[in-house]
Order: structure tokens, then sequence, then C-alpha cells
């Protein structure tokens, strides 16, 4: 019996998670900006979904994913991985946490070293992992490089050697063989070829289900999303704006900012009625926000309380959170 996502138990939760970057812009005290990358974000992830981030660039997908991960440490906020608070874990512990949870990155040729072997760049993760044994590295790495659709002869050589496809997956399979729970897929596919995409995604999909995988997918192409994941949740300027099934966020946008987003959508029929909502001025910048509601000074659906008060992410259904005021009631 396939349970559903709503029923299965929570792998990751993330509460109140915020990135912080401090810049200086000369001497003096004065001159410290403080940037906001990600600002109080939550979210939950099921065991075995894929939980889609979108959003556009500059928004926090990418930090928000490497902050979970602790590549960037947290300013403030949990991330309760597998029941463990990992943002409260030092060192020595994150590291033993780091095979349970891995990361593809988003061109895969600035990812991986040019003067290894593919075999020695999946191999590595085992030998910094502690696995001492020669011969299970070598049966982890070939058993690993069959699921990616690489051959053994494939892996004596190096990654130039490579179209982009084959080095993604070469990334992946580096991200795969210590054998984690989770994996960050940080924008996988966008510096591929649309005809090679699809092959990616799908290797990903056909390895979710062999492996028992949870992915986290960040990405800005809405109809890669939709193909792919479960549910989406949708970022502003460092903000969580709504979380939604897939199909209900697709149909029902209910954020001005996700309306306008999904209004760029091509219509799926040449009789389909569809506006396009295009926003008006540039997005503020994460150092001088505005106040209340970051998207205000864009937002076609603009209160007065917009203006002054911070809207908070809120349950409108079981399926359905929106962080505006509009829907206060």
């Amino acid at each position: 019996m396939v349970t559903s996502i709503k029923e299965r138990e929570t792998l990751l939760k993330v509460e109140h998670l915020s990135k912080h970057f401090i810049v200086k812009k000369g001497f003096g005290k004065e001159n410290v900006q403080t940037i906001k990358a990600v600002d109080d974000v939550s979210f939950e992830v099921k065991k075995g979904e894929t939980f889609g981030i979108v959003g556009e660039s500059g928004c926090g997908k990418s930090t928000t994913g490497r902050t979970i991960l602790r590549l960037l440490e947290p300013t403030s906020g949990n991330v309760i991985f597998d029941g463990e608070n990992i943002a409260a874990l030092n060192t020595k512990e994150m590291r033993s946490k780091r095979r349970d949870m891995q990361i593809v990155f988003q061109d895969p040729f600035a990812s991986l070293n040019p003067r290894m072997k593919v075999y020695n760049i999946i191999e590595e993760p085992l030998i910094n992992f502690g696995i001492k044994d020669s011969t299970e590295r070598m049966k982890r790495v070939y058993e690993v490089a069959e699921h990616v659709g690489l051959s053994k002869a494939q892996l004596d050589r190096l990654p130039h050697e490579f179209s982009g496809g084959q080095r993604q997956r070469i990334g992946i399979a580096r991200a795969l063989v210590s054998r984690p729970k989770l994996i960050i897929a940080d924008e996988p596919v966008s510096a591929l070829d649309v005809s090679i995409q699809s092959q990616v995604l799908n290797l990903m999909r056909s390895l979710q289900k062999e492996m028992d995988l949870t992915y986290i997918f960040i990405s800005h192409d809405l109809n890669v999303v939709n193909h792919f994941c479960d549910r989406i949740g949708v970022m502003y300027l460092g903000k969580m704006v709504e979380i939604a099934d897939k199909d209900e966020l697709f149909k029902n946008p209910m954020h001005p900012y996700a309306k306008a987003l999904f209004s760029a959508l091509p219509k799926s029929h040449p009789l389909q009625k569809k506006e396009r909502i295009v926003l008006q001025g540039d997005v503020p910048s994460p150092a001088n926000p505005p106040s209340g509601c970051m998207f205000h000074t864009r937002c076609f659906e603009c209160i007065d309380k917009c203006k002054t008060d911070i809207p908070v992410l809120k349950a409108i259904n079981n399926q359905h959170r929106v962080s505006c005021h509009l829907y206060a009631e």
C-alpha cells in the first residue's frame, strides 16, 4: 500500500531559519550593512518527497539550501533533520551527519576537480567519511556508477572528457555514494541543454524510487518544477511567501508575487484567456528592505497594513500556506 505524502514522516523541519551577511563599505561602524539573504524561513519536507523552491535570481533559494546543509552557518533558527537539530551540532558531529545530507551543484564542471579521475571524484566522500576498506569503496563506486549510467571504462577518464549531462551524472553519483537520505539539488539542470535536462530529471526520479531519496529541488524554471516536484515553496527577497501542493499552486496561486510569477507561464491552449501580470519597479535591496511586507513596493493588491506590518506564513487550508495580509481573515 502506497502512503500519500501527507501521511509520511517528516524528515526535515526548518524553523525560522535566517542567514545574514555583514558587508563593510569602508571604515567605521556606520559603514557596515546587514544583508538578509534568508529571513525567517520555515517549512518541512516529508520522507520520499520532492520539495521545490522557486523564485527569481537573488531571492535566497541557493543560500537556503546551503544554510540547511551548514555549508553556510545559519545566523539563527533550527534545522531538525531526522529528529536532530543539526544547527546546534559542533563541527565533528556535523561531519558525521553529512553522509546523510548531500548536494548536487548547478554547474557540473565547476564542482568537479579537473585533475582527478572520475573514479577518485566519486570515491573521495567515502574516504572523508572514514571508510578505510578500499574493496568496500570500490564496490560502492561501481554500484553507484552503474545506477547513474556510467561504465567502468568511463571512471578512468577526467571530467573534461565528458559532456555537460554526463558531468552532472558524475555529480549525482558523488552525492549518492554515501547513501544519503536527503539530496539538495541546486539548479541541477539549468546549465544543461534542454534535450539533456529531461534525461537527468528522469534519472533523478528513478534513483529516488530505487534508493528511497528525499529531494529539495531549487530552480527558477517553473515548467521543470511542475514536472518534478510534489510541493513547492515560493521565495521573494529572502522570505518564503507561499507553500502549496504543486497542482494547487499552479491552479490557484494566492500571494500577489506568486500570481505574477505564474502568469508568465505560456498558455496551455491558444484559446485560453490568461492575463500577464507585469510587476512595476525593481526588486528592493536586501541590504535595505522595505518596512512591512517585503513585496508591498511592487504589489498590485497592496493595502495600508502591508506598508507597516510584516505578514506571517499562515495556513489557508491543509495544503496551502500564504504570507499575505489579504488573507488575514
